[in-house]
């Protein structure tokens, strides 16, 4: 019985004084990703506009760039899965060069995964992302051209989530698996 205690609170103390070796950073997706993967989580469900857990509802790659670049450097993160895009209704402008640069500086063996957003998203809250599915694509090959596995994508939110990509649709059940799949073959 004492062996198992030791090891229990061996375990609990491990968990709790560092962070997963995969973490998802970005946007306000990032909580239902968090959700579906059983491999990767959030640094803490909370997000912080200061930055300081890496994702937050509501922002855009420049954001995210801009707190991955303050974030202390950690070469323990294996796998770092991103969520960005919807907010800055993926921008051709968006230096995507840039953030890839910051994150491998930061988290230098990390392998980057990819979760496109969504389009077509009609908000109560009048907020609207009337893109089409290829400036998606086009967007997310930017990623790929830099090394980054690309998960299948959120998707058109008329087909995958009721207009909304805010909850926990079965599309997130997929990329779950996917990123689940990618982390565990490295």
């Amino acid at each position: 019985m004492a062996k198992f205690i030791i090891l229990f609170l061996f375990m609990i103390s491990s968990a709790w004084s560092s962070p997963s070796e995969n973490i998802i950073i970005g946007d306000s997706l990032c909580t239902f990703i968090d959700n579906a993967s059983l491999k990767a989580s959030r640094l803490n469900p909370k997000g912080d506009i200061a930055g300081t857990h890496l994702w937050y509802g509501g922002t855009t790659l420049t954001w995210l760039k801009t707190v991955v670049d303050k974030y202390p450097a950690n070469p323990a993160i294996k796998n770092v899965i991103i969520s960005t895009g919807t907010n800055s209704i993926y921008s051709a402008k968006d230096d995507i060069a840039g953030l890839v640069d910051s994150i491998k500086t930061k988290f230098p063996y990390a392998q980057l995964i990819v979760v496109p957003g969504s389009w077509w998203i009609w908000q109560p809250r009048g907020w609207v992302v009337k893109v089409t599915e290829e400036t998606v694509k086009n967007y997310y090959a930017r990623f790929e051209q830099l090394g980054a596995l690309i998960t299948t994508p959120v998707g058109d939110s008329r087909v995958c989530c009721n207009n909304d990509p805010h909850g926990n649709f079965q599309i997130y059940k997929k990329i779950g698996a996917e990123i689940d799949g990618l982390i565990s073959g490295n």
